[in-house]
């Protein structure tokens, strides 16, 4: 697999923030999180132009972790990526652990978000979570199979396979240190 510019995308709640600093981890490398470069805040959008020349920025570069969907951005992010990790879950996996997500983090400030935008759960986000995989899912796909020749593509269809997927590359990393430190 080739992790120079890897991307992890999925409906919100899937858990992109964790597979991808987990990763970011065991790779030993920075993890860039979308949100909390591309949003002002109180959770206002920042102007297209503005998001745009940040995204491109951060993608121009040799080598990036990026954790985040922005349906605007996600076609010049798949053009540059080497490797997609999809996190391509049930609708019902994504509203609890949003929900869990929004009772832990009530009121705080999340590491992964910008600052001064706090934890919340709205209709709107609700709604965009439950009608993802009718409204994005099908661009997101149809950009996957339009450069997936040259895309490493990793689809997780439910989280045990994306926590098996991450234990086994630790193990492998560990080993691999191992031996070069015989």
């Amino acid at each position: 697999m080739n992790s120079d510019r890897i991307m992890v995308v999925g409906c919100p709640g899937s858990g992109k923030t964790t597979f991808a600093t987990r990763l970011g981890k065991i790779l030993g490398r920075e993890v860039i999180h979308l949100d909390k470069l591309l949003w002002l805040p109180d959770w206002q959008m920042m102007d297209y132009s503005q998001r745009k020349e940040i995204h491109d920025g951060i993608i121009g570069n040799s080598q990036w972790i990026i954790d985040g969907m922005w349906r605007s951005h996600v076609a010049e992010r798949i053009e540059r990526a080497t490797a997609v990790f999809f996190l391509d879950y049930p609708r019902r996996v994504c509203m609890m652990r949003a929900i869990k997500r929004r009772i832990r983090f009530h009121g705080k400030q999340r590491y992964d978000i910008a600052h001064g935008c706090k934890e919340k759960l709205d209709g709107y986000f609700l709604k965009y979570i439950y009608n993802f995989r009718r409204n994005v899912r099908p661009y997101l796909v149809g950009q996957l199979q339009l450069h997936a020749e040259h895309l490493d593509l990793v689809t997780f269809r439910r989280p045990k396979e994306a926590e098996k997927f991450l234990a086994d590359l630790e193990q492998r990393y560990k080993s691999t240190v191992n031996d070069i430190d015989k």
